[in-house]
């Protein structure tokens, strides 16, 4: 049973280098969201080959996210902070739900809006701007990964059964996220999937795993 904890956590320290790499094949995943102000870098960018490919990682490193986060929960739902770390599996799924529509969004709405750019049909960038709905996808994306995480940090902190900072530095980890920079975007994802590695080693060589912490697997 606690090999199934492990490879959990390990899947989301593996969906942080699957993001870390993944920022690698663009100059600037930021363009993405200034349609109206840049048009012409928008649509080149969403037209090239190495986007879509950006993108379409997204969606493994979603399922990734899930499986790991489900895990996480697993191993502290008897600890002292069940409650914490349920708030945090409920809100980190919202987000991780939320996450395959963006993805989805950035796989299909976006390049088809830059083809038609290059088509000649400018108002068709209208569909990809940062604002109304869309906006709101990405934002209540965004606050729900920030409150799932610092959920999630407060139980692993409370539950005592794995190092206390590693909750935080994830949360650190996602909250540089928004932060332009290819280089930035690269340590950001590395820097919560090393949190979850962490999590896992940690895991791999207790031999004290409560059965009940198990129940469910």
């Amino acid at each position: 049973m606690k090999k199934r904890i492990v490879v959990s956590l390990h899947c989301l320290g593996i969906a942080g280098l699957v993001f870390a790499f993944g920022d690698l094949l663009i100059e600037q995943e930021n363009v993405i969201f200034k349609a109206h102000e840049a048009p012409a870098a928008f649509a080149k960018l969403t037209t090239s080959t190495a986007y879509l490919w950006w993108a379409g990682r997204g969606f493994l490193g979603v399922f990734l996210e899930m499986i790991g986060t489900v895990g996480l929960y697993l191993y502290l739902q008897k600890s002292r902070a069940e409650k914490w770390a349920f708030a945090g599996l409920l809100l980190t799924l919202t987000h991780q739900m939320l996450g395959i529509g963006v993805f989805a969004v950035a796989y299909f709405l976006f390049p088809a809006a830059g083809h038609l750019f290059l088509a000649g049909a400018p108002n068709a960038l209208s569909y990809a701007a940062m604002d109304g709905v869309l906006a709101g996808l990405f934002g209540v994306s965004l606050a729900c990964t920030m409150a799932g995480l610092c959920c999630m940090a407060i139980a692993i902190q409370k539950s005592e059964r794995l190092p206390k900072w590693t909750g935080w530095v994830a949360l650190l980890g996602f909250a540089l996220i928004p932060v332009p920079g290819v280089v930035i975007q690269f340590l950001a994802n590395t820097i919560w999937g090393a949190a979850y590695f962490r999590m896992a080693v940690h895991v791999s060589k207790t031999t004290d795993v409560p059965e009940e912490a198990l129940v469910g697997i």
